[in-house]
């Protein structure tokens, strides 16, 4: 064969590859909106003559999966702050003024995530929490269940709240540093 007529056929079949892969579907991530209504995001404190459960009863946000290609997954959370509850009116009222997380000035806690490795079910999400004017990047351990209609997170983390400015001290009843989060979001494919 003449090297004109290569050129020409190797040419031929590059685009006629480059036409095939451009016919072929994309792959998106698939968007869900967290239910919280499906969904758990509880902590619990502790001092010296109490350790309550409490939860967010107010918060909101989205999920992009895709597990093609992990790296374009992300989470953004927000959590109304005036929403928390101990099933404790005066500690709830405490827990909201300036002492610990200043609702008035801070109206919202978020987790925007950064990145999102690991094998499924279990992975890491990392990524920025702000709470009380201060942002910490942080990775959390996470399971992820994707269903058909819908995605479900679970994990847990400890956090110090001094890290976040919350740093209130009592002489009767001292408050630990430590505050543990549990949560399990439910995401509504749209």
């Amino acid at each position: 064969m003449p090297p004109g007529n290569c050129t020409l056929a190797c040419m031929g079949w590059v685009l006629g590859w480059l036409m095939l892969l451009a016919s072929m579907p994309s792959h998106a991530a698939e968007r869900y909106v967290i239910a919280p209504q499906q969904s758990q995001l509880q902590f619990k404190a502790y001092s010296v003559f109490a350790k309550p459960l409490g939860k967010f009863r107010s918060f909101s946000g989205e999920i992009l999966a895709d597990a093609q290609q992990l790296s374009a997954s992300q989470v953004r959370l927000v959590i109304e702050a005036q929403s928390i509850d101990t099933d404790n009116v005066k500690r709830d009222k405490h827990l909201r003024s300036e002492d610990f997380l200043f609702v008035d000035k801070y109206p919202t806690i978020t987790f925007v995530s950064t990145a999102i490795t690991g094998i499924s079910p279990k992975y890491s999400a990392e990524g920025d929490l702000t709470m009380h004017g201060v942002t910490k990047r942080l990775t959390i351990p996470v399971t992820i269940e994707q269903r058909q209609n819908d995605i479900v997170v679970r994990g847990s983390v400890s956090l110090n709240r001094k890290e976040f400015g919350i740093t209130y001290d009592a002489l009767f009843n001292p408050v630990q540093d430590k505050v543990d989060v549990i949560f399990s979001i439910v995401g509504v494919k749209q």
